[in-house]
């Protein structure tokens, strides 16, 4: 079985369990009883660990992604204010909005890259539970 370290009372881990009721309720398996029963458990765990460990990566995803795009903002930012000198208000707001529409043009126009460095990063967390515990609760 699937080793998640989801929470199965989150909100949307609750949310596929409430589908995946109704989507095995509609289900009849006719004269087959107790055994259909044991079945119909059985996929229903099943089906939960796997939406389990995709909502884990999904979210570890969402996290990298999100880290990456931020680390292009402050470089960009970085140059822009050594190369003005100095910001004033007026202008950290203009810089803030370019850089953020910046980030997202580069994180598609890097879009394979990021996903190959994010795949290693995810892989990389899936080996070091502490790790990506940190980065599912902390970040």
């Amino acid at each position: 079985m699937v080793e998640t370290a989801v929470d199965f009372e989150d909100e949307l881990i609750q949310a596929m369990r409430d589908e995946l009721e109704g989507a095995f309720s509609e289900e009849t398996y006719d004269g087959l009883g107790d055994d259909a029963d044991a079945e119909r458990e059985r996929r229903k765990s099943v089906m939960m660990s796997v939406l389990a460990a995709s909502v884990r990566t999904q979210r570890l995803y969402f996290v990298i992604r999100s880290a990456i795009m931020s680390s292009i903002s402050a470089l960009i930012f970085f140059v822009a204010v050594l190369y003005l000198g100095t910001v004033n208000v007026v202008q950290a707001v203009f810089l803030g909005i370019s850089l953020f529409a910046a980030s997202l043009v580069l994180s598609r126009l890097l879009d394979k890259q990021i996903i190959a460095l994010s795949k290693r990063i995810v892989n990389y967390l899936n080996r070091h539970k502490r790790a990506s515990e940190f980065v599912l609760k902390k970040l």
